[in-house]
């Protein structure tokens, strides 16, 4: 695997991160997963600008130009002759002190690497499961993403022990609030409804491309608090990723949803539409 890291491209095993770099040694840290088509990502600029208001709020110094981690993306889908690929850009706040003091650091560090795509899913669809671990209402990490990401690694880790493909984790209010890699939608009676950016949520790209396609199809959409007994009456839960795109569910806590093992209807076209919009752009 080559890497694009600090403004080269270099082997896997010549990226090396020093051990007072902020990202090793507190998480202070933001990346990006996005997906490549044709050697193209999709709505590389919508993850640019996530970025850049994450990093805003956390009051890092200006990032480097767009132009900049465009060029590092597709140096990295060329050099490893990936066109079609899993996309990961990291940037950290670079070398510091050896306290959390981030004034202390100089420039960002930044790397980009990219990977072969997961299998396609199965036919079936996913299964998740409710997991312990709730959102904190009252954190800012749930609105941006950050590398401190070991809430959503345990979640995931609970979910898996369960058997199920993907955890769905409450707020803590008790609500709905998003996967552990994923947001989530539900089909009822028509109507799309996803949990609201004030449930705890990160509002992800493709999240955003599935609301605007469904709307264009004369679905109504609902953006809101969302109860934990309207996942289990749902006609149809999907999930949306960057890199598995829109991902049916066919299973919630051990119990079939919808007409299940068949995706719904509306998952389907969703599913289509969307791939058709990312190849197409």
């Amino acid at each position: 695997m080559f890497i694009y890291f600090n403004g080269k491209i270099v082997s896997s095993e010549e990226c090396v991160v020093s051990p007072l770099d902020h990202g090793f040694l507190y998480g202070h840290g933001l990346f990006e997963t996005m997906r490549s088509y044709k050697g193209r990502v999709f709505r590389l600029v919508d993850h640019m600008k996530r970025m850049e208001t994450s990093a805003g709020y956390l009051g890092w110094p200006v990032l480097p130009d767009r132009e900049v981690f465009a060029e590092a993306v597709n140096s990295v889908l060329v050099t490893n002759n990936l066109p079609d690929a899993s996309v990961r850009l990291t940037v950290s706040r670079g070398i510091g002190a050896a306290r959390p003091d981030a004034a202390s650091c100089g420039q960002p560090t930044i790397a980009v690497y990219a990977s072969p795509l997961p299998k396609p899913l199965p036919a079936a669809g996913w299964s998740l499961t409710t997991v312990s671990l709730r959102r904190n209402l009252s954190s800012p990490l749930v609105k941006i993403k950050s590398a401190n990401y070991l809430d959503n690694m345990l979640a995931r880790a609970e979910a898996k022990k369960r058997g199920a493909h993907e955890a769905i984790m409450l707020n803590t209010d008790g609500l709905v609030a998003e996967g552990s890699m994923s947001n989530i939608f539900i089909v009822s009676n028509g109507r799309l409804i996803t949990p609201d950016g004030e449930s705890g949520i990160l509002l992800g790209i493709t999240r955003n491309a599935v609301i605007l396609l469904a709307q264009a199809a004369g679905i109504t959409v609902e953006e809101r608090k969302v109860n934990p007994e309207e996942l289990a009456e749902a006609d149809e839960i999907f999930l949306t990723s960057s890199i598995m795109e829109v991902i049916p569910v066919t299973v919630l806590d051990g119990r079939p949803v919808g007409h299940a093992p068949v995706p719904g209807e509306t998952t389907l076209m969703l599913a289509q539409s969307y791939r058709k919009l990312a190849e197409s752009e």
